[in-house]
């Protein structure tokens, strides 16, 4: 199936690989994103993605092999490990979200460059390429990478269509879900999971550094456009895609690292979103303004997300 699509595409192969692969990438992690930018984790994302780095190479150097499966493995374990330390230093450390965000996200890039340093010096010839973790590279992708993401994409997106309800009331109202017998640290999880998936995705494809902004972006430009969740999570994906393949289409032949080509083509999008949106726009609140009489009571805020 994936040949085939492949094959389909008026693109040499590494070309086309490329651009169904951050394809399928920004889809998902556009589709994840509204569920960490609704709950204010952003930077809680960050902190999770600057954690990969060292869980790659710890990875590498526990197998002593550059195999992707252990690598992005060994990224998962950190990534959620983080989570857990940023759980435990606000609720347990008294200590402020930021500042343990701070904390934790310094640690993870600092642990991470000293320990891909570290296996630089050793001259092993396998650790060619774990660099590439920091900042991303597409180019490296093959089939195996398209099929990883499109099958855990799959659950995730599967999982956020089952339990769609309960995250968009943990989205909105975390009290009420607790009152409708959701457990908090229950939903908590499986919102971490989810962050967590999109993450190990993309850490390969966009970089532990900027992977956060392919989770925020295309939320922020679908956030300007529609007035539902149920709306906003298969826009943000579409955006997402959309701002993968052009990145991938874009990079291929302008030479460019793939990553923060899709991630600058992302954040694009969200800015004019925010400029020019019909309804939630800058200029589209400016004019109505403008034509409001003065003393005229204000009417109900335009789209108000539920």
């Amino acid at each position: 199936m994936i040949d085939r699509l492949l094959g389909a595409l008026p693109l040499a192969y590494p070309d086309a690989v490329v651009v169904v692969g951050t394809a399928a990438l920004g889809f998902v992690a556009g589709a994840l994103g509204p569920f960490v930018v609704l709950r204010g984790r952003a930077m809680f994302g960050d902190a999770m993605s600057h954690a990969t780095l060292p869980g790659v190479a710890i990875a590498f150097l526990v197998a002593g092999a550059k195999e992707p499966g252990t690598l992005l493995a060994g990224a998962a374990v950190a990534a959620l490990l983080a989570a857990l330390l940023l759980i435990a230093l606000v609720r347990s450390a008294r200590i402020a979200t930021d500042a343990a965000i701070g904390v934790v996200l310094s640690l993870s890039l600092t642990l991470g460059l000293v320990l891909l340093t570290h296996i630089a010096s050793t001259g092993d010839s396998q650790q060619a390429g774990l660099d590439a973790y920091l900042l991303g590279q597409a180019a490296g992708m093959v089939e195996r990478d398209i099929a990883l993401t499109l099958t855990l994409g799959a659950l995730a997106l599967t999982a956020v269509v089952v339990w769609f309800r309960l995250l968009r009331a943990a989205s909105f109202d975390p009290g009420f879900s607790a009152i409708i017998g959701a457990r908090p640290w229950l939903v908590d999880a499986a919102s971490t999971g989810l962050l967590a998936v999109a993450i190990v995705l993309g850490v390969r494809t966009v970089g532990a550094i900027l992977m956060v902004a392919l989770l925020v972006a295309p939320c922020v430009a679908a956030r300007q456009l529609v007035t539902t969740l149920a709306a906003l999570v298969p826009l943000a994906g579409v955006i997402g895609a959309g701002a993968g393949v052009a990145g991938g289409v874009l990079s291929g032949h302008a030479e460019l690292p793939a990553g923060p080509v899709i991630v600058l083509l992302a954040t694009g999008a969200a800015v004019l979103s925010v400029v020019f949106a019909p309804r939630r726009g800058v200029l589209a609140r400016r004019r109505r303004g403008l034509a409001r009489e003065p003393g005229a009571a204000a009417g109900p805020p335009q789209g108000v997300l539920r």
